[in-house]
């Protein structure tokens, strides 16, 4: 301590205090203090009205579709290999879903447009995935005349 008795005993004082507040506080906590019941209807409702429609991503999936895709290499034993894929494409606005919807033949032609050129070989790499999503979400939102499509998910990738 500091050697003087009055300094001494306010330190003391408020060490005591601070002591007897903290061990308030948790008896408080742990035997006094009940949480109210939740009423999850009012969650829920709670939760409804505050929820921002933007922020919630709207998805649109495309069945699987099987692709044939085009050798690469022109020799007369060239095995012809297929894809099978199923894609889930998140829209930029849930107003988008009725226009995929009614324009979904136009899509599925150009899945098969731009899949059926690249090679197998470059679809089953990871660069090749990513450049296939990129062309996809191009000439989708070219032929729909409007950005439409945010980004493509592939559910299903089978190279046969």
């Amino acid at each position: 301590m500091t050697g003087k008795k009055m300094i001494d005993m306010i330190l003391l004082g408020v060490m005591m205090l601070a002591t007897l507040a903290v061990v308030g506080l948790f008896y408080y906590t742990e035997k006094m203090y009940k949480k109210p019941p939740i009423d999850e209807n009012a969650e829920k409702k709670a939760l409804l009205t505050s929820v921002d429609y933007k922020s919630i991503p709207t998805f649109f999936k495309v069945d699987k579709m099987t692709i044939s895709l085009v050798p690469k290499n022109e020799q007369a034993n060239a095995r012809m290999k297929w894809l099978e894929v199923e894609m889930h494409m998140t829209l930029f606005s849930a107003e988008d879903s009725g226009l995929m919807k009614a324009y979904l033949p136009v899509v599925q032609d150009r899945i098969i447009d731009i899949t059926s050129k690249m090679g197998s070989d470059e679809l089953n790499s990871l660069t090749g995935k990513i450049i296939l999503e990129d062309r996809l979400k191009k000439e989708i939102n070219k032929a729909l005349k409007k950005p439409v499509v945010k980004n493509i998910f592939f559910a299903s990738f089978i190279v046969q």
